[in-house]
């Protein structure tokens, strides 16, 4: 029998966990090293995963494994006013690499948090509520990134916030908008976009917060020169934008950020799977 169908491990896995996301793969990791983990009978699996989309280093790499081992035994949890050395660097090299001058950084566990503090930052800049989103996007399982997930996860768990709008997501494989030429319209698409948006407003927009590269909604990379065009759509009715870099940040796309792409320096990003490559780290980055 294979030891990935352990009865012990399989009756103890679906009597006290909670299932998110999908049936369980039908085996046991026991180590990952690199681009690959080992499971309970020593097969060597190609993890094109990367774990939960993050392991951009590989696993268990040995410069992590041997800082993580060093302050878990020294320094391993402090209160949120307590500072230590790593804490600081870490928030100097981000405003340092980051696009423009985001050069506040507010640490914490995950993308979840990340979007959630620029969300709500957001609404207190600016002293509104109104949150646009795409319709095919992640952002989180929390309250307001919840509430600005379109991609799946709304049925089921009552209304989301107020003020909850939405934008179509830029799709050149399979978009609704073609012109006579047989050529993606995005920025028609866009225009009417925000047409819905101004006509379901109550004059109370805060924030627009966008993946560059939509995620979960099918890998959709926008059109060169879109993001910029949003930006502007933002700047023309005072909105702050959000731009969500859990999957797309630190080098993934050939720039260390994908919106440097477009030259479009956000009010606020975040960042999370890339910036932990597997460890419980974000960061929400904004200006003073």
């Amino acid at each position: 029998m294979s030891r990935n169908a352990d009865p012990d491990f399989w009756a103890k896995a679906n009597a006290h966990l909670v299932r998110y996301g999908g049936a369980f793969a039908p085996l046991i990791a026991e180590s990952a090293a690199g681009n690959h983990f080992t499971d309970a009978d020593g097969r060597r699996i190609l993890d094109f995963t990367s774990g939960q989309m993050s392991a951009i280093l590989g696993h268990s790499h040995a410069e992590i494994v041997a800082v993580a081992r060093h302050y878990i035994g020294e320094l391993d949890h402090l209160y949120s006013t307590v500072l230590s050395r790593p804490v600081v660097e870490l928030a100097a090299l981000l405003a340092e690499v980051s696009p423009g001058k985001l050069d506040r950084v507010l640490l914490v566990s995950t993308g979840g948090e990340s979007n959630e503090a620029a969300l709500r930052m957001a609404k207190l800049v600016t002293g509104r509520h109104e949150i646009v989103a795409m319709s095919r996007s992640w952002h989180g399982v929390t309250g307001g990134a919840a509430s600005a997930t379109y991609s799946s996860s709304r049925k089921g768990y009552g209304p989301a916030l107020p003020g909850a709008l939405v934008l179509p997501a830029p799709d050149t494989y399979r978009s609704r908008f073609i012109d006579d030429r047989g050529v993606y319209d995005w920025k028609g698409e866009l225009d009417m976009g925000f047409e819905l948006i101004d006509r379901q407003s109550s004059g109370a927009l805060a924030a627009c917060i966008v993946e560059p590269i939509l995620s979960s909604g099918g890998v959709l990379e926008p059109p060169e020169g879109w993001m910029a065009a949003l930006a502007e759509k933002c700047r023309e009715r005072d909105m702050q934008l959000i731009f969500d870099e859990a999957q797309t940040g630190l080098g993934r796309t050939g720039h260390l950020f994908a919106c440097e792409r477009d030259g479009v320096v956000p009010h606020y990003l975040t960042l999370s799977k890339t910036l932990g490559a597997g460890l419980p780290l974000a960061a929400m980055l904004t200006t003073p």
